[in-house]
Formats: structure tokens, sequence, C-alpha cells
């Protein structure tokens, strides 16, 4: 995917922002961190995304953590999720990574709410049980 040119200086790079879905696009549904099908990577703005099938999500029971690590690697500053365990949340946050969780709704409508400064930074995970899945 070519990179758009951006406004920032050199040394400063645009927002990455992650949203874990069901569906590969805008229109996909907001999915747990560890059921999510997809991340939706934004860099910058909504028209300048890029999106990667999650690998990690049957990992078992450390799908969410591996899920975590992954988007850490790839240099996110904010994730946008469903749900959110403990163990996964104190990665992201490690890595200095926000986190909106709670989340539900179409990826295009979140976005729109992030954008706006309309979705709460999470302070602790959202979800602290077995899935049964």
């Amino acid at each position: 995917m070519p990179a758009k040119k951006s406004s920032a200086p050199k040394d400063e790079r645009p927002c990455r922002m992650a949203v874990t879905s069901k569906g590969d696009g805008l229109d996909g549904e907001i999915a747990p961190m560890a059921r999510s099908n997809f991340f939706i990577i934004f860099e910058g703005s909504p028209e300048n995304s890029m999106v990667m099938e999650n690998l990690v999500k049957k990992g078992g029971s450390e799908s969410a953590i591996k899920t975590a690590a992954e988007l850490a690697k790839q240099k996110v500053d904010i994730v946008i999720t469903g749900t959110i365990g403990p163990k996964a949340f104190k990665q992201l946050e490690a890595s200095g990574v926000k986190v909106h969780a709670g989340c539900e709704g179409k990826v295009s409508d979140i976005l729109e709410k992030c954008l706006k400064g309309k979705l709460p930074v999470c302070k602790k995970a959202t979800y602290g049980g077995y899935l049964g899945i």
C-alpha cells in the first residue's frame, strides 16, 4: 500500500489506530480482542488503512495476549476493541498503547467516535473470565 504524504514534521509519524473486527472492512463489526478475525489499522486518517488477518486468534487461552503482542509489534498508538482481558491490557499498556474497550457496532461508527474524542480510554481490562468458545 503506498504511503500518503503527511503534513507532520519528518520526525513525527501520524497516529496509528487498530480496530479488532469480525470483518475485513469498515462495515465489519467490532470484535473482542481474543476473537477478532481481522485488525484494521488506520494511519492518520480512515482513508489510509490496511487490513491484517489475525493469525493468532486460534492460540487458545493465550490468543488475546498474542494478539496484543502483534498489535504492539505493528507500532499502533491506539487499540479499539470489544473486550480485553487483564494480561492483554497490561501488555498493551506497557507498550504505551491506549485502549478503548467495550466498543460495539460497525468499525466505521466507532472510528468516527474515536476521531471526535468520544471514546473513553480504558484504565483496566473489560473482561476477566473464560469465554469457553
